[in-house]
């Protein structure tokens, strides 16, 4: 192949891997919205405090990438919701990450090989900040509920590696005499918070390997009256 029909190739390869990119991050926010970035707040603590129930609370996360996908949890180990005349009004969890666990991967030696880079500083760098936190600075409650049952947005503040970011993303919120549960779905891109590891925003050399901006959050939170 002459130097002519290998700059051709070369091109070619790369505007199908452009394009590989740009179809397969559609498809990953098919579900879930990625969370509307909002200026970081006050917390607020108004209403009666609900202690979670943290066996029962649970914050799944969800990575993509070009040749598959990679689930697991990380546990939240203390948190509470706040209640007040018209429902949900507030709340806060801590989201220990030192307990970061692989769900897909059965294999013992894949796992820990995995768990390890997202613990390492390519990641989450969780020796150097081992906690997370979310807190809640405002709930509104919408008109009806969507198309996903979700009947409130959510606006906060979430901390990872020691970076606040200010997030919106809709929630749904069940208030009941025995306490409050909430669920949301929703996508935060990674790099506001300095993982920028494979991101094709700071990386557009590396074709194939890109790993998708969006991390999916399943959180789960169930708090009972005191």
């Amino acid at each position: 192949m002459g130097c002519l029909g290998m700059l051709k190739f070369n091109s070619m390869k790369k505007l199908f891997l452009l394009l590989a990119v740009a179809t397969f991050a559609a498809s990953c926010s098919n579900s879930e919205k990625t969370a509307e970035t909002t200026a970081v707040e006050e917390a607020t603590t108004a209403g009666d405090a609900s202690v979670l129930t943290v066996s029962e609370s649970t914050l799944g996360w969800t990575a993509k990438k070009l040749t598959g996908e990679h689930f697991g949890q990380v546990q939240i180990s203390t948190g509470e919701l706040f209640l007040g005349d018209e429902g949900l009004s507030g709340g806060n969890f801590t989201i220990d990450m030192t307990t970061i666990v692989v769900e897909d991967l059965e294999d013992p030696e894949y796992n820990k090989k995995l768990t390890d880079h997202l613990f390492s500083d390519d990641f989450f760098s969780v020796e150097k900040f081992n906690q997370g936190s979310f807190e809640i600075t405002a709930v509104e409650a919408l008109d009806a509920a969507d198309e996903a049952g979700n009947t409130h947005m959510i606006s906060g503040n979430l901390t990872i590696k020691g970076i606040t970011q200010g997030i919106r993303f809709p929630a749904q919120v069940e208030v009941s005499n025995d306490g409050v549960k909430a669920a949301a779905n929703f996508n935060i891109d990674r790099t506001l918070w300095d993982i920028k590891y494979r991101s094709s925003q700071f990386f557009p050399e590396i074709g194939d390997k890109v790993i998708m901006d969006e991390i999916g959050i399943n959180l789960e939170l169930k708090a009972s009256r005191g």
